[in-house]
């Protein structure tokens, strides 16, 4: 709620005396966020990227709504979360900007050029690091999480789109879309371990919760591609749906939940049988998804209608639906508990 104060100064002088030749008082307003700022700031959030409107939609989880839009730079695309150090970080393609944002004061920290078409992001609460991949030059860059100081950058290959972390940090995940591959670096020496061959242009891609499997969404080929960690290899593909965009891994049910911007559907895989078991209908043009694993729900961005919807993770099912801002994207881990 936003309350304003106002005090009357009678008869103010300004050069000429104006104001006291008139009569006329001025009037001094103050105006603030009052009320519902600590509600506002508890449970956990949801932080979506609007690609049409420039903004980021905060929401409450838990009231299921917005609570605060903030202006970024020109198309925000990617998200990422340092729970550690409760930073949010967002990614601006076009105006080239990564962005940090306080989730508990709701506001924006600092944003800093980055590249030429910084799209996918990760953090690495561990040490405190975050890395940017860059869809233009082949290049990964390497940030500090709390000054968003430069700090060092890797190659990868052409049209470097999502990013994943293994849990122990020591090895980053980048889609390739371009090569049709995946490159795993070493965030100790910054080497290329493997460039594995998945399906046709991956764009997004996840590691399971034990760092055992790593996942791309294979827009072109329109399929999943399940990597080996142990031995860097591709094992196997599961079809989808159309255009997959991201993926959520459900290490509970050992399912994967899958954006299929291409009609308007999540597919839900089981990774034991290896193969899809259903598709759920959502809006059209879904793109980023994430889950929480204690709630049991999954959360969709729906570009097309400017919303989130919500996906019981037990009975898969659609059980809600938020407005957000025109554009959803939100691509990456995009929920803070």
């Amino acid at each position: 709620m936003i309350r304003c104060i106002r005090w009357d100064v009678p008869h103010v002088a300004t050069s000429g005396g104006a104001y006291a030749r008139l009569g006329v008082a001025m009037a001094l307003y103050l105006c603030v966020a009052v009320g519902d700022a600590q509600e506002r700031t508890t449970g956990p959030l949801a932080f979506i990227t609007n690609q049409d409107e420039n903004t980021v939609s905060i929401i409450s989880l838990d009231k299921r709504k917005v609570v605060r839009t903030l202006e970024l730079g020109w198309d925000p695309n990617g998200v990422a979360i340092d729970e550690r150090r409760r930073l949010v970080f967002v990614t601006s393609t076009k105006s080239r900007e990564v962005s940090s944002i306080d989730p508990d004061s709701l506001t924006l920290l600092k944003s800093v050029i980055s590249g030429y078409g910084p799209i996918g992001i990760v953090a690495d609460s561990r040490i405190g690091r975050i890395y940017v991949a860059d869809a233009h030059d082949k290049r990964v860059r390497i940030y500090d999480a709390a000054s968003l100081g430069f700090r060092g950058e890797y190659k990868t290959g052409r049209g470097a789109a999502g990013l994943a972390l293994a849990p122990d940090g020591l090895h980053l995940f980048v889609a390739n879309q371009d090569d049709h591959n995946v490159s795993v670096i070493s965030t100790v020496d910054g080497l290329t371990l493997a460039r594995i061959d998945v399906g046709d242009a991956p764009f997004g891609v996840t590691v399971s919760a034990d760092g055992q499997q790593a996942f791309t969404a294979n827009e072109s080929s329109e399929d999943v591609s399940v990597i080996d960690i142990s031995t860097l290899q591709s094992n196997f593909q599961i079809a989808v749906g159309k255009k997959p965009f991201a993926i959520a891994h459900d290490p509970i049910r050992q399912r994967l939940f899958v954006t299929n911007r291409g009609e308007k559907s999540v597919s839900v895989v089981d990774l034991k049988e290896r193969r899809e078991l259903t598709r759920i209908t959502v809006g059209n043009n879904p793109q980023g998804i994430s889950i929480r694993i204690q709630a049991r729900e999954v959360y969709v961005a729906i570009a097309s209608s400017g919303s989130v919807s919500i996906i019981d993770a037990d009975s898969l099912k659609l059980i809600g639906e938020i407005a957000t801002g025109a554009g959803s994207r939100a691509f990456g881990s995009f929920t803070l508990e």
